[in-house]
């Protein structure tokens, strides 16, 4: 592959990656479809009755927009979630505003929020930068304009219509493949750093858009795939300046660092490479120090610049930023369990566990051979390079490993540029340690066969669900089933929403929350039907397990029933 050839083969990823990134961009959308499911042969509420009875979403003064107005008072009993209209109205409001992805809706409820003509730009969301939210309500600004989208304050139209609102995901998801293909871009002049294997180059990016981890990531109104793009170029940023020594672009690769940050909050680790940028270059500390500050500085105005409520509130109101800053923190800190073993299986999941696999014994041989020089110095733009991706990425693993002890799959994106740079490393592996070109071909399209084997999976669970019937109005269909054979009482893990629960009759069910130590087994003592998404099999003779672990789309659920109840070839 020449020079020509290789600027081509760019074009042939982003090809291949757009396709693979808008394939079922719409999947998982609220609608109307699970009205007949959720209110059976009660009358249909419109929009304003659901507000009437249920209120609406928008967040307290001192609250985060990822925050339940009205939580669960206690966990630790039996707690009857459709006792009451208003209780229904509120299941129902999800089911029409809310996507098959947990964590989307937090990113409307921020905009929601926001008031740009009385001068309230405040988003009550932190974890999720002001890089990712304002942008967001600019293009759905602009996309109103240009009467693709209707936007109103009047949140009965979209409760009537929630198709309209389904819109606003998919702009916002948009946003996303743009940073997706930027990462794309991004692995890629990487690789080109690393070696000057053309070929290694092309697979390399082609792993990353087909990697199960990214597909995944760019088919989700979330910010994290945007910070590790943002995180990408920040040390391509630092790579140039170890290479030329040239001060703009230490304070580049500051701002870029300040971006991931304000894009998404975890990205802060990032500012690792500033320090590792500086000392790659041969002169004095107090230029080194020098340097170092100015770039951090420049990459902390740039935060604060996108982000600044987060200082207004620290000063002012520190309230909301507890409220919004606690979710994930308890997240985080949740679990118990062997984190090791669980960080290995998800990294495995992420990226498919023969690339994994490969990404650590070719980082493991390039650690081992670093480690046996005489010397440091002096180190090569490629090994510069290297040294820049492996700092953030170690860390990364760190706190990723350090916390994964029980946590569930979907966990796995928090390991992201972990899973990136391991990419990187299986490719390097094949490019460096392999000497015949036949067998460097034949690994590389073998790297490329597992990731595209795993991210086609996923690509497959969002057509699933952007199909007209989703594999959840299928499991609706067996649940109305099962309580038109007698059962009444439905027993639940999670509060009803489309990501948790197919559409039920909140009319003819009682829907149960169990206590949050009750075992699933034991909740048939309060109810005939046991209800939960699973992504891992449960039991060992469990049928129930999801081929896309990390994903929420084509989301399989385990109904335990009593016995007679529930046929073996009735499973939801």
């Amino acid at each position: 592959m020449n020079g020509s050839e290789s600027g081509r083969g760019i074009w042939l990823v982003l090809l291949s990656a757009a396709a693979v990134f808008l394939l079922g961009i719409n999947w998982g959308l609220p609608s109307r479809r699970a009205d007949p499911y959720l209110f059976g042969e009660h009358r249909v509420w419109n929009g304003s009755e659901i507000l009437e009875l249920g209120g609406g979403w928008e967040a307290h003064a001192d609250v985060g927009a990822d925050v339940d107005l009205n939580p669960i008072a206690s966990r630790d009993r039996l707690t009857v979630l459709n006792e009451t209209d208003a209780q229904r109205a509120e299941i129902v409001r999800r089911y029409r505003l809310f996507t098959y992805q947990p964590d989307e809706m937090i990113t409307l409820r921020a905009l929601a929020a926001m008031k740009p003509g009385r001068g309230q730009l405040d988003p009550k969301l932190y974890q999720y930068g002001g890089l990712w939210i304002y942008p967001i309500g600019a293009l759905l600004k602009a996309a109103s304009l240009w009467g693709l989208i209707q936007l109103t304050s009047d949140l009965s139209f979209y409760l009537d219509h929630p198709e309209a609102f389904g819109r606003f995901y998919v702009v916002a998801r948009l946003y996303v493949v743009v940073w997706a293909l930027l990462g794309a871009v991004a692995v890629w002049r990487l690789l080109r750093r690393l070696t000057s294997d053309p070929l290694a180059h092309f697979f390399g990016a082609m792993c990353f858009c087909f990697m199960p981890v990214i597909v995944n990531m760019a088919h989700e109104a979330k910010p994290h795939l945007p910070g590790a793009a943002l995180m990408l170029w920040a040390i391509l940023a630092a790579s140039r300046y170890a290479r030329d020594g040239e001060t703009r672009w230490a304070l580049i690769a500051g701002a870029l660092c300040g971006a991931a940050t304000g894009m998404v909050m975890s990205a802060v680790l990032v500012f690792s490479v500033l320090p590792v940028m500086v000392f790659l270059r041969r002169q004095s500390f107090q230029r080194r120090l020098r340097l170092m500050l100015s770039a951090a500085l420049v990459g902390l105005a740039v935060y604060v610049l996108t982000n600044p409520y987060v200082i207004v509130n620290l000063i002012s109101n520190r309230q909301v930023l507890r409220s919004n800053l606690s979710n994930p923190a308890v997240y985080l800190l949740a679990g118990r369990g062997s984190a090791p073993w669980n960080a290995m299986v998800l990294t495995g999941e992420a990226m498919s566990s023969a690339v994994a696999a490969c990404g650590i014994i070719a980082a493991v041989v390039f650690g081992v051979r670093t480690l046996r020089r005489r010397s440091m110095s002096p180190i090569s733009a490629a090994g510069a390079t290297a040294l820049l991706l492996a700092v953030p990425a170690a860390l990364n693993a760190i706190l990723f490993v350090s916390l994964a002890g029980g946590k569930p799959s979907e966990y796995a994106r928090f390991g992201l540029l972990l899973d990136v740079a391991l990419g990187i490393s299986a490719i390097m592996g094949v490019a460096l340690l392999v000497r015949r070109r036949a067998s460097q071909r034949l690994l590389y399209v073998g790297l490329l066969a597992f990731s595209a084997l795993g991210g086609g999976m996923y690509v497959r669970g969002f057509l699933r669900d952007s199909a007209a019937i989703t594999p959840r109005l299928r499991a609706a269909e067996r649940f109305r089933a099962l309580q038109q054979s007698g059962a009444a009482t439905m027993a639940l893990v999670a509060e009803p929403a489309p990501y948790s629960l197919p559409p039920v009759d909140l009319f003819r069910w009682k829907l149960v929350l169990l206590p949050r130590s009750t075992p699933p087994e034991d909740g048939l003592a309060v109810a005939d039907v046991v209800v939960r998404a699973v992504d891992v099999p449960i039991h060992v003779s469990s049928p129930f397990h999801a081929v896309t672990p990390i994903s929420w789309a084509a989301k399989p659920f385990e109904a335990l029933a009593r016995p007679g109840l529930l046929a073996r070839d009735e499973r939801p």
